[in-house]
């Protein structure tokens, strides 16, 4: 078995009841959960707010306006993100009907957090990533986004896991990642205004400013890709690599709803990069959420065996550009 490092994710915590909502948070971070506690009549807005979450906590009888119910509010909640895991905490014994079984991913016994941390632990981080792989993307990363914009500072928020499908920003990337440990994609995200602004400010090579069309937008984040890929490559695809798994499923994109599916139920690995000005600290940064998607293999042992004995490679000199 290899390290694996315990990464965070994001849940709406949806509690009512002063001594659930103590238990309930005391029990977030001791499993490595951020909770976000809202109330009934906020719990929609937080959803339009944040993209980047990994499920929902929702207490069943959560008080909600007039002619309306905790489990209306979980399927409103279903209807718009139905990749979230919802788990609830019942307050009764009635059956839960069909429909209610459908939206519900678990139901739990008030009290019984073990029951709860079992939950969690199946469908929030059900994929375990290697310390040294996430330590390595976060470094290689961070160079790459150095090396493309000289003239920024880059730091790297802490690295979490997401169930949310909802793309960040209105421009990103996709390439395709194939070793002998994985199969699945790397996605860059980010907004075309604060890519464009963080242009202006000189974040990039002299010459390079915020007059570009959309098009040259798009191919500076794809060169930037191009630059992680790069180094991903040298340091974690041994020469030749290829898996014995050769599947493929669909990948949906609704532009209008700014939702991607790569046909998997599996959590995300995302990284938030700021790239600020160091002259200027009161501008807000320019932000670059990377993902990957291992939906199509994922063998954290393999990684282990790859990482300890890594194949012989030749000097490549710089970051390798595609």
């Amino acid at each position: 078995m290899t390290e694996t490092t315990q990464l965070e994710a994001k849940v709406l915590l949806l509690e009512h009841d002063s001594a659930q909502y103590q238990a309930l948070s005391d029990f977030c971070l001791s499993v490595g959960l951020l909770a976000l506690p809202r109330s009934a009549v906020d719990a929609l807005a937080t959803l339009a707010q944040h993209k980047d979450l990994g499920g929902v906590l929702l207490a069943e009888d959560l008080p909600c306006e007039e002619g309306s119910d905790a489990m209306q509010l979980a399927r409103a909640i279903h209807k718009l993100r139905p990749e979230l895991p919802i788990f609830l905490r019942r307050c009764s014994d009635r059956p839960l009907t069909p429909e209610e079984q459908n939206r519900i991913r678990h139901s739990w016994a008030t009290g019984d957090l073990a029951q709860l941390q079992a939950a969690v632990e199946h469908n929030i981080f059900s994929l375990r990533y290697p310390t040294r792989l996430v330590q390595g993307v976060v470094n290689l990363t961070s160079q790459a986004l150095g090396a493309m914009f000289p003239f920024a500072r880059v730091e790297a928020e802490s690295p979490y896991v997401v169930h949310d499908r909802i793309i960040h920003g209105e421009v990103s990337t996709l390439i395709a990642i194939e070793s002998t440990w994985c199969r699945g994609y790397m996605m860059l995200q980010t907004e075309e205004r604060a890519l464009r602004q963080g242009l202006i400010q000189g974040f990039s090579y002299e010459g390079i400013g915020g007059d570009l069309n959309f098009r040259e937008l798009n191919n500076m984040l794809g060169e930037t890709t191009n630059l992680i890929w790069g180094a991903f490559k040298n340091r974690y695809i041994p020469p030749k690599a290829f898996t014995n798994q050769q599947t493929q499923v669909p990948i949906v994109i609704n532009h209008e709803h700014k939702y991607i599916s790569f046909g998997s139920q599996d959590p995300q690995l995302c990284i938030r990069y700021q790239l600020s000005d160091p002259a200027r600290p009161g501008l807000p940064p320019l932000m670059i959420v990377q993902r990957f998607i291992f939906n199509l293999h994922w063998s954290p042992d393999e990684f282990a065996e790859f990482d300890s004995n890594p194949p012989e490679v030749g000097p490549t000199g710089e970051l390798e550009l595609f």
